[in-house]
């Protein structure tokens, strides 16, 4: 009798045993089917209102920005000599302006519409974006530099027409008229709003691929022309600067190279403080393919330099794309 009531107690024992190990399985388990419950509930949100709310604040965002720069012209005084300092004084007065007015408008958008922080949608501050501009004006200037030396003992020199403190002073005042006229206001709104409102209906190059494209359009509405080289930079300048907003988090590399090619391009194409011995094709070639050509080249293999990104958050804090 005692050895069967030991062998009785063995069993139960076992029995409670595997019960007992049985339950973390189930419950693991019921964890496991759980989950997909959650994440098709959290997809399951109206895809065309997401659309439809994306589409209209980049309209929102855009109109200032095309509205300033389609008046600008008629607020400057019609006169030949681009480099004039009354007409760059005006142009900086007057981006100033736009460039309160469109970092204004995305204020109002990120704050009250989306409920973020400026810096979700790539507007970080200047303390710590300014390494990012200056690093990314290098990568501009410094091929483009090294290409206009080859041209020019190649037999195409590039030649100043003017003294030298009439040649700093019209490199002065036209980069800033650059910085606030065009490139704060437009990488402000299209690698900064505009990036961040796709960044709620699609992925990364998706989105770096429809910004560009509506970047091309912009310009060739505002310029009213369809000229097919012109497209082609445009779309080449969205998506180049679009991956350096998608590298960084932030806009102000593209700020840097942007300001620093559409100086030195209007000084190269349209002022008459330099002269090219070359024709405009290949000034071209150093302006706009090597340097954009390098800089691809150095992000993609080196990427930023730890003491340019000091400081900074980390990119995908601020992207606001999803991977």
């Amino acid at each position: 009798m005692g050895w069967a009531i030991g062998r009785l107690f063995s069993v139960a024992a076992v029995l409670i045993g595997r019960t007992a190990a049985s339950r973390p399985t189930r419950a693991r388990h019921d964890r496991k089917v759980a989950a997909p419950v959650q994440q098709i509930d959290e997809s399951s949100a109206p895809r065309p209102r997401v659309l439809v709310s994306a589409a209209w604040r980049i309209s929102l965002v855009m109109l200032p920005l095309g509205a300033g720069l389609a008046a600008l012209p008629a607020l400057l005084p019609d006169t030949r000599d681009l480099s004039d300092p009354t007409t760059l004084t005006l142009r900086i007065a007057a981006g100033f302006a736009l460039s309160a007015l469109t970092v204004a408008v995305i204020l109002c958008l990120v704050r009250g519409a989306d409920g973020r922080r400026m810096r979700d949608a790539g507007l970080t501050s200047p303390r710590t974006g300014w390494r990012l501009a200056v690093w990314g004006a290098l990568l501009w200037a410094i091929p483009a530099a090294a290409t206009f030396g080859v041209l020019g003992l190649l037999g195409a020199p590039l030649s100043v027409t003017v003294p030298g403190p009439d040649l700093a002073r019209t490199v002065l005042l036209l980069l800033l008229a650059v910085l606030v006229a065009e490139a704060v206001p437009e990488e402000a709104v299209f690698r900064g709003y505009v990036t961040h409102a796709l960044g709620t209906v699609a992925r990364e190059w998706w989105v770096i691929i429809a910004q560009a494209l509506l970047f091309m359009l912009f310009g060739a509405i505002l310029r009213q022309s369809w000229n097919p080289v012109d497209l082609s930079l445009f779309l080449v300048m969205g998506i180049g600067f679009g991956w350096l907003r998608l590298l960084t988090g932030s806009i102000w590399m593209s700020v840097g190279f942007h300001t620093a090619f559409q100086t030195g391009a209007q000084l190269v194409l349209t002022h008459e403080v330099l002269t090219f011995g070359g024709g405009t094709g290949t000034a071209m070639l150093a302006l706009g393919m090597i340097p954009f050509t390098v800089a691809a080249a150095v992000t993609s293999a080196l990427g930023i330099p730890r003491a340019v990104h000091a400081g900074s958050h980390a990119p995908h804090e601020q992207t606001g794309l999803r991977a």
